[in-house]
């Protein structure tokens, strides 16, 4: 098979990702000029390559697909055997140039090229005795390759002295080693050691004495293992971890759970990564400049940047109280004023449409029992049948830092949980499972999904288990129960926070000005 490359794919991709991972070279050399990635090859794997422009009729053997840049017809063998015959047979070959402008060579040309073809017999036995000779010279040109790239990182040190040829240079193939390395190598610092301390007696010791030595320092730095010194990023890194884990260690100890862990981690993370700092050393405009540019890049809410700005607040007053540092630089940042939106519940109407819609008697009670509890979807994704107590319409969930409650629902929830578990045949004790096999517990996610399902079918937008627990709040307070109440049922630690959940009915507002103050 015969094709042309060369054209610049359309999607393209400077770094290897899941869908680009072909390569692209510049210079139609595999392995050279790395100019990108791509989705497709246009040079498939085991192909013979010749140059279409430039050196005309260049061939190369290609052992992995890849995208040439430049323009070269590509030979695919069908039978493998006949991969190393056809190149040393193509290589060997002169072609016509064409072109008055620019001299080119085409694929019709190179297809009707006549190449002898030996039968099977002859193939066979022409490889067994060119394979191993390609092979040899194969792995010479890997290892000139790794000799010369060898030579280009000695030479400049033994230009500036950093490395020396005294003592027949032996040290380079002893068992001491030198491996000089940048940032990604590992330094074997043993014969460095032993130079420099040559150097600096090699004026008032004679050879012989220079020679004992050697021998000596060798044998004791034998038993010992000589490390780098760590670069400064990498010291500031190590102290800034430390730091990180004595915090996340201090939090877990408060009692504070696994995705709130979480959280402050990844949050506390990327600002050490975008302020490349020690974190004693991070000031106020440091964490003020990034929570700007997190607000113009990923358009962050001020809700979110309010929360990331608590969290750095929280470690740094962590920092401050265990006198790593002596004042946090985040007092100085003001609480973010978030605005005031009056969120929306569901209606009387909303309700009763939802329910109408259900197909699965999952759904019915898993929509009751978050309206008349008002509990949180976390919560409800715990709950098992046993904490179920159907006399006293009742159940106990636990909360938000494993703070145990009661909630209460009413008859209606009562039928429709009955119900549900009698048409189950799973022996799964969580209180809701998935439809399918094999019945697995429901996740959050699960629910918010299922929830936001029924509220398109029915043209509901933004429905989800925080709207249920938001519209009891609301009816409840309408109605009449006490706010103190209110917040015992959804179990909230302040009171602030339930008078945010309860969005009071404007019409009762002015009821109730006509009332108390008419």
């Amino acid at each position: 098979m015969v094709k042309a490359g060369g054209d610049c794919p359309i999607i393209f991709s400077k770094t290897r990702t899941q869908e680009c991972n072909i390569p692209i070279f510049s210079n139609g050399t595999e392995n050279r000029g790395l100019y990108g990635f791509t989705d497709k090859a246009a040079i498939e794997e085991r192909s013979i390559t010749v140059a279409a422009r430039g050196t005309i009729g260049y061939c190369e053997r290609r052992l992995k697909p890849f995208v040439p840049i430049i323009r070269l017809l590509a030979i695919t063998p069908k039978d493998e055997g006949a991969y190393i015959y056809l190149h040393q047979v193509i290589k060997g070959m002169k072609f016509k140039k064409n072109g008055s402008v620019q001299q080119q060579l085409t694929v019709p040309e190179i297809s009707f090229i006549e190449i002898p073809y030996p039968n099977s017999s002859v193939l066979s036995e022409y490889n067994k005795l060119a394979n191993p000779i390609v092979e040899m010279i194969e792995r010479n040109i890997s290892e000139n390759e790794s000799l010369t790239k060898q030579r280009d990182e000695l030479l400049p040190l033994l230009m500036n002295g950093q490395a020396s040829v005294n003592y027949h240079f032996s040290v380079l193939f002893s068992p001491y080693y030198i491996i000089y390395r940048d940032q990604y190598k590992l330094y074997d610092m043993k014969e460095a050691i032993i130079q420099a301390v040559l150097d600096g007696m090699r004026a008032v010791l004679t050879e012989n004495q220079l020679g004992l030595l050697t021998d000596v320092t060798r044998k004791a730095l034998s038993e010992c293992e000589i490390t780098p010194k760590a670069t400064e990023e990498e010291q500031r890194n190590k102290e800034n971890a430390e730091l990180l884990g004595a915090f996340i260690s201090s939090k877990k100890v408060e009692g504070c759970s696994d995705k709130t862990i979480h959280y402050y981690k990844s949050s506390i993370e990327k600002l050490i990564v975008a302020v490349k700092k020690n974190v004693c050393d991070i000031t106020t405009n440091d964490i003020r400049c990034y929570l700007a540019e997190q607000q113009e890049q990923r358009g962050l809410s001020k809700v979110t940047t309010d929360n990331l700005r608590r969290i750095y607040s929280s470690f740094f007053s962590w920092l401050e109280d265990e006198d790593y540092i002596t004042k946090s630089p985040v007092r100085r940042i003001h609480k973010v004023r978030t605005d005031a939106l009056v969120k929306e519940v569901l209606t009387d109407e909303n309700i009763e449409v939802l329910r109408d819609s259900c197909q699965e008697l999952r759904d019915v009670a898993m929509i009751d029992l978050l309206l008349s509890t008002g509990m949180r979807v976390g919560e409800l994704v715990k709950i098992n049948r046993e904490d179920i107590d159907f006399q006293e319409r009742q159940c106990v969930v636990f909360g938000k830092g494993n703070k145990e409650r009661e909630v209460y629902f009413n008859a209606r929830t009562k039928i429709h949980l009955k119900k549900y578990l009698e048409q189950r045949t799973d022996s799964n004790p969580a209180l809701f499972v998935s439809l399918k096999e094999p019945h697995t517990r429901l996740t959050i996610s699960g629910v918010e999904v299922r929830l936001r399902q029924l509220g398109k079918n029915v043209n509901l937008h933004k429905v989800h288990p925080h709207k249920f627990r938001r519209t009891l709040a609301t009816m409840a307070i309408d109605k009449g129960m006490p706010i103190e109440q209110v917040q015992k049922m959804l179990g909230h630690v302040k009171i602030d926070t339930t008078l945010h959940y309860a969005m009071v009915n404007q019409a009762n507002v002015k009821i109730a000005h006509r009332k108390f103050l008419n």
